[in-house]
């Protein structure tokens, strides 16, 4: 479930830290163009789906319901008109998300063997969309000013 947050939420790690190093001349110009884009469309609707799939998928009580918030979260995410710059990675994405949700349906939770597959699957689709999740990622942190689910430790503003 743990590849679901990751693909879901676009990313494993965040470079907010490296970002608030920057000098700041440079933060201060980026700030106003960042702070615009963070009232796009784009980063709106990013947000909304990053915070409603992260609770959906952190359900754990009903691991039945994770394909279904899976395939719904794929529409979603193929609903937005994400910013041409990471419009590949951002398709890329949606159709991890919905392999992710067909491979978990098909999953017997009680067979070990099928969770083991299940597993190895989900970790190599991750490592398959490492590239466009850490493209999106980076996107949604500088431009947007989202933090994503899976990075705890970095600042939300």
């Amino acid at each position: 479930m743990a590849a679901a947050v990751l693909l879901l939420s676009a990313c494993g790690g965040s470079d907010a830290k490296d970002s608030a190093s920057s000098s700041s001349t440079t933060s201060a110009s980026a700030s106003k163009t960042s702070a615009e884009a963070a009232g796009s469309d784009f980063c709106k609707q990013a947000a909304a789906i990053e915070a409603s799939v992260g609770s959906a998928v952190g359900d754990q009580a009903d691991p039945s319901s994770i394909p279904k918030a899976l395939q719904t979260a794929a529409a979603q995410i193929r609903a937005i008109d994400p910013p041409s710059e990471i419009a590949a990675d951002w398709k890329a994405l949606a159709g991890g998300v919905e392999q992710l949700a067909t491979a978990f349906a098909a999953v017997d939770l009680n067979d070990e063997n099928a969770v083991a597959t299940f597993e190895q699957q989900a970790s190599q689709l991750e490592s398959q969309l490492s590239g466009p999740s850490a493209n999106v990622e980076k996107y949604l942190s500088d431009k947007c000013g989202i933090q994503t689910s899976t990075d705890s430790s970095a600042p939300t503003s």
